[in-house]
């Protein structure tokens, strides 16, 4: 007791001189004077065991350890050297239990490595496990490939994969599965090649994808994939009845094959009815399968025997049931339009003729065009011997017609009438139907971008609303009138010499707002679109601006001067905008 006693007086001395005691932590006193204090060896407490990662390492490998110490483990630092060299590089550290950690393994080179864990306690003792050695670090992926069976799998395939690796495979393996769903296994092995058969018959047919891998020791995995079909079924076929054939036609062929490898070709064979020698008119190889681009005018008109022949991918053919078909090349002899008059309107009754000596009218029909050189459209038609039908003038705008007659024939040959030109439609007069604006900047204030939109029932002739103009952007002038709360727009040309005919007088487009303090005019452009003539406001050239808060509904009263298609004058009826009541701009 006394030695204690001395040793904590000296220890207390050297403390009080400046003296920093050691790292060395000093038993409690103990009853028994044989047991005073422990040596400074023993403070360290600090137990490390790293535990074994196994013997084939690769990627990203988790090492653990277990560590432990009275006072508590702060870290614990893993690291590895190449085996037998003592040459350590740090691998990881953990900081919290259970003190384990991730380690790239692909920060080293790949083979042999020896691998230990450094356990720190909170007071800094510290500890190195006994070495885990010899373990194999392979980051490097096996060789593999397989042989190609072919495009179309049919019948048993064999598939041979070859694979190797520098430590040897653990396993190479032939995979099959039909398209995203489940793999299964061929065969399985470690020795390389390998071959085995598959039986594509017990498959359905569709579109597969062929898998050899192979993998390492250390769980490196390589794969060869292939996407093949699997075809062990013929293609089908038919050609649906065309009717009478006539010039150069199109006869379409159905083939399709499934699931199958696809069609390839189809072949259109034809023979006279009653003879046996089969002659091919046509090969495709496109989707839209027939025989495009037929010429039946050599051939005599009457019946003929018509098959096709569909070939699939896989070499897998069907021949299509025969059908009967008819050529026809005679058009009907005549047909006629009786002339309805010089001016129509509403419902009109056309009338004719026409006559065919060979399979017969299926039809006749009357035609329109616009005069003198449009394109004919159907009016009516009608399928019995008196030939008439009704046509609906108000389902056409107004203007200059040619009129005409079609016979057609069972076959499809056709006569046209003699053509009755320049017959006019006029059935009513267009009108305004709306007034709208758009605002592009402030609410409530007229300014560059803002939009007025006048509508109108039909069509208007853009020159009727200002000389040479076709409908496309034109430059012009907005003039803005400050009539207090209910401010007048008109329109002008772009110099502001001429006023358009959009607004029958000048103050006849009522803006129901104040949104000018005095008189106020805008550059501006104009286009038409169907029958909407639409303002783009742009710089503003003189006036002064307000700021409209209230709503209100602009009216419009349209200008007569501007004429329909036909020439017919505008209603000059008043028009409200339509809609919601708003500040317009």
């Amino acid at each position: 007791m006394r030695r204690a006693l001395v040793l904590v007086a000296v220890v207390g001395l050297l403390a009080g001189a400046g003296v920093t005691a050691s790292g060395a932590d000093f038993t409690a006193a103990s009853p028994s004077p044989g047991n005073a204090f422990a040596t400074a060896t023993n403070f360290n407490t600090v137990a490390v065991a790293v535990t074994d990662p196994g013997a084939a390492l690769h990627g990203t490998v988790t090492l653990q350890s277990t560590a432990t110490s009275e006072r508590g483990i702060a870290s614990v630092r893993y690291q590895s050297s190449p085996a037998g060299t003592g040459t350590w590089t740090d691998a990881c550290t953990a900081t919290t239990a259970p003190f384990s950690c991730d380690w790239n393994t692909a920060g080293v080179v790949d083979g042999m490595r020896d691998i230990r864990a450094i356990a720190v306690d909170q007071a800094g003792y510290q500890q190195i496990s006994a070495t885990v050695a010899s373990r194999r670090v392979d980051n490097t992926l096996p060789v593999v490939s397989l042989a190609d069976p072919g495009a179309y799998l049919t019948g048993t395939k064999t598939l041979t994969a070859t694979g190797s690796d520098g430590n040897g495979l653990a396993s190479l393996t032939i995979e099959y599965r039909p398209a995203g769903g489940t793999w299964t296994t061929a065969c399985s092995g470690t020795t390389s090649p390998r071959s085995c058969s598959l039986n594509t018959a017990a498959l359905a047919d569709g579109s597969y994808e062929l898998r050899a891998r192979a993998i390492d020791p250390a769980g490196n995995v390589s794969d060869a994939v292939l996407s093949r079909v699997v075809d062990n079924t013929a293609p089908t076929g038919s050609i649906p009845a065309p009717g009478p054939l006539v010039g150069i036609v199109s006869v379409s062929i159905n083939a399709a094959d499934g699931n199958g490898s696809g069609v390839a070709s189809v072949t259109g064979q034809f023979r006279p009815q009653g003879t046996t020698t089969w002659t091919q008119v046509c090969l495709d190889v496109d989707a839209s399968y027939g025989c495009s681009n037929l010429d039946t005018t050599p051939y005599p008109d009457g019946l003929y025997e018509a098959r096709a022949i569909v070939v699939d991918r896989a070499g897998f053919s069907t021949t299509t049931a025969t059908i009967t078909v008819r050529i026809d090349n005679t058009a009907p002899s005549s047909a006629t339009l009786t002339n309805p008059g010089s001016v129509l309107k509403g419902a009109v009754t056309l009338s004719g003729t026409a006559a065919d000596a060979g399979s017969g009218v299926a039809s006749w029909t009357a035609q329109y065009r616009t005069s003198p050189s449009g394109t004919w459209t159907d009016i009516c038609s009608d399928a019995t011997s008196t030939y008439s039908c009704s046509w609906a003038t108000t389902d056409v705008t107004g203007g200059t017609y040619d009129l005409r007659a079609v016979a057609r024939d069972q076959a499809g040959n056709t006569t046209a009438s003699s053509v009755i030109s320049a017959v006019r439609v006029d059935n009513t007069a267009p009108t305004g139907t709306d007034v709208q604006t758009t605002n592009a900047g402030t609410t409530g204030q007229i300014g560059t971008n803002d939009t007025i939109r006048l509508t109108y029932s039909e069509a208007i002739a853009p020159a009727s609303i200002l000389t040479g103009w076709t409908g496309s952007s034109q430059a012009i002038r907005v003039y803005v009138t400050d009539a207090g709360t209910a401010d007048k727009l008109d329109f002008r040309n772009s110099t502001g010499a001429t006023r358009l005919n959009l607004v029958n007088t000048a103050t006849d487009l009522n803006l129901a707002g104040d949104f000018v303090a005095n008189a106020t005019v805008f550059n501006a452009t104009m286009a038409m679109s169907g029958t909407t003539v639409t303002v783009t406001l742009g710089s503003r050239i003189s006036g002064t601006l307000k700021t409209v808060a209230a709503n209100g509904q602009m009216t419009w009263r349209p200008h007569a001067a501007a004429l329909d298609l036909a020439g017919l004058a505008t209603s000059t009826t008043l028009v409200t905008e339509t809609g919601t009541a708003d500040r317009d701009f």
